[in-house]
């Protein structure tokens, strides 16, 4: 009885401390609304501040769509780690070969590795040097495609020292390669890999069907439009509601089975340390601080929507903050749910 009533306060501690950063955020920082997404161990809930879309009022609910941005590059880490078990082929396997052959002939991507890709150590830039970014363009990506980055590749100059460069076109590259290994598309090995196996379709509520959307914004004025991402959505492209993402937050901290955790660890392993508490491991970046459990993370950006997710290994602890508006440095979202999963382990 002790034990349940302590659970019950925790509980509403947690529920408080949640309301109280969203709210407090939402009025200093003067964006349209806030989305956050949470679960304790046996503690879950969701709380939404201000609005999804300010024009017609609509908060955000379970089945309110929006941009995850490169949150995204989890996914499509967990989707080539699979491809590449399934056709037996190890990470540290260069790419080379599995690349068209006209590329094949540049020797200066030789050195790399499918690893490089995952986790932004293969030297290619943020954005090809071919995709042009024009002012006031809304969708930045969507005339990027597989011609325009193969002939990209053909004459890149990667940098060799293998240092870590956070890399769009790495992540992108690594989806590209998965779809060329499968023989199928990038969404179809979601589905395969994820969203099916996770329970996270929704027949009845796809994008595209749906009305229910966030509006994101560029500024305080100016509405965003949802990216069409081209060749380059494995770096950022992913659309998700509350139901989805909970559903797969759920499954990186709690796998449901032997090979879902197995294939989490070995994106969990730290590859690269970028300072004494930070690192990446393979799409998911940590956080391992002195006496707590490591807290695994990513943010997002688009022109429309900043988002944060984070989890720990085991404990169904984990939490995920949608902003629907522009943030260069992520700080509205990094912030919020940086603190309350650290709250959670406190």
């Amino acid at each position: 009885m002790i034990h349940m009533q302590q659970m019950e306060k925790d509980a509403d501690s947690l529920a408080k401390f949640v309301q109280q950063k969203a709210d407090s955020t939402l009025a200093k920082s003067k964006v349209p609304g806030i989305l956050v997404l949470y679960n304790n161990k046996d503690v879950s809930g969701i709380y939404s501040a201000g609005y999804a879309d300010p024009a017609t009022k609509k908060t955000f609910d379970n089945k309110t769509f929006f941009e995850t941005g490169s949150i995204t590059k989890t996914f499509t880490a967990y989707v080539l780690m699979s491809v590449l078990r399934d056709h037996k082929i190890e990470d540290s396997t260069a790419i080379i070969t599995y690349l068209p052959k006209a590329v094949q002939q540049n020797s200066a991507l030789n050195h790399i590795r499918f690893l490089n890709l995952m986790n932004h150590t293969s030297g290619l830039p943020r954005l090809p040097q071919n995709m042009e970014l024009k002012d006031n363009d809304l969708q930045p990506y969507a005339d990027y495609d597989s011609k325009k980055l193969f002939e990209y590749l053909q004459t890149a100059k990667p940098a060799t020292n293998g240092k870590y460069e956070y890399s769009n076109l790495g992540a992108g590259l690594a989806g590209v390669l998965a779809e060329t290994i499968s023989g199928k598309s990038y969404a179809a090995l979601l589905d395969q890999y994820i969203f099916l196996p996770f329970k996270m379709v929704d027949k009845n509520n796809s994008l595209e069907k749906s009305a229910n959307k966030s509006q994101g914004y560029i500024d305080d004025d100016t509405k965003a439009e949802y990216w069409n991402m081209n060749v380059l959505a494995p770096a950022g492209g992913l659309k998700c509601n509350a139901d989805e993402m909970i559903k797969y937050l759920q499954n990186m901290s709690k796998p449901a089975n032997k090979q879902t955790a197995a294939l989490i660890d070995s994106l969990t392993v730290s590859t690269y340390q970028l300072s004494s508490v930070m690192g990446i491991g393979r799409g998911w970046h940590y956080l391992a601080q002195k006496n707590k459990p490591v807290i695994y993370w990513h943010n997002g950006g688009t022109y429309g929507f900043s988002t944060f997710a984070a989890f720990v290994k085991g404990t169904g602890q984990w939490v995920m903050v949608v902003v629907n508006m522009f943030d260069k440095n992520n700080t509205v979202s990094d912030k919020i749910g940086m603190q309350i999963i650290q709250k959670m382990l406190d």
